[in-house]
């Protein structure tokens, strides 16, 4: 009696989760450790992820193995995660001195103006040039990169109106969007532009 040998998808797919479980585990393990050295354990924790992906993609194709690789990372993530959970008895704390909000500032009219002017001009402009140099420069066809480029300015945008409206400063906010603006629009017409 011959005893079947797994099949190379199988094998594949148990390499690229065991790839992204190391990968998770480095990652965790030095984000418990809180300290500022360990970069290449980052990096390996990264590398190993990335691995795990092109482990899925090469047992599954591109499509499906991008949608079970993103499955499978969430899951290892959250099995490391809930392996690292500790149950602590809760303390009794006092009330709480410290206002809730991050910083107290008068507000008047022409600031208002300023953070609503960088958070919904501003903010857009960013988040369409991102859009569409996704949508020109990535390798895929192109109805996806049209689809995909238009599904990722709106997040961008409400992500951009988030911070924008988070951050005190406004001038750190108003250079920060502008280079993402250049930054976008460069990628997506710098190259036609030149000779």
């Amino acid at each position: 009696m011959a005893i079947a040998l797994p099949s190379a998808q199988l094998l594949a797919t148990l390499a690229g989760i065991l790839a992204m479980l190391a990968g998770v585990a480095l990652l965790r393990r030095q984000w418990a450790r809180k300290s500022a050295g360990g970069r290449s354990f980052v990096a390996l924790g990264w590398l190993l992820v990335l691995v795990g992906f092109a482990l899925f993609v090469r047992a599954w194709e591109m499509e499906l193995g991008i949608a079970y690789g993103l499955v499978a990372f969430s899951l290892v993530a959250y099995l490391v995660v809930a392996t690292g959970a500790q149950v602590r008895s809760a303390r009794q704390r006092g009330p709480r001195d410290v206002p809730l909000e991050p910083q107290d500032r008068r507000t008047n009219w022409a600031r208002g103006t300023a953070k609503a002017f960088l958070a919904i001009v501003l903010s857009g402009v960013a988040a369409i040039g991102l859009g569409i140099a996704f949508a020109l420069g990535t390798p895929f066809e192109t109805h996806d990169r049209i689809v995909l480029g238009g599904l990722l300015v709106p997040v961008l945008w409400g992500a951009g109106m988030a911070w924008t409206l988070c951050d005190a400063k406004l001038l750190r906010a108003t250079g920060l969007l502008l280079a993402v603006s250049a930054f976008g629009y460069g990628v997506a017409f710098l190259p036609k532009l030149l000779p």
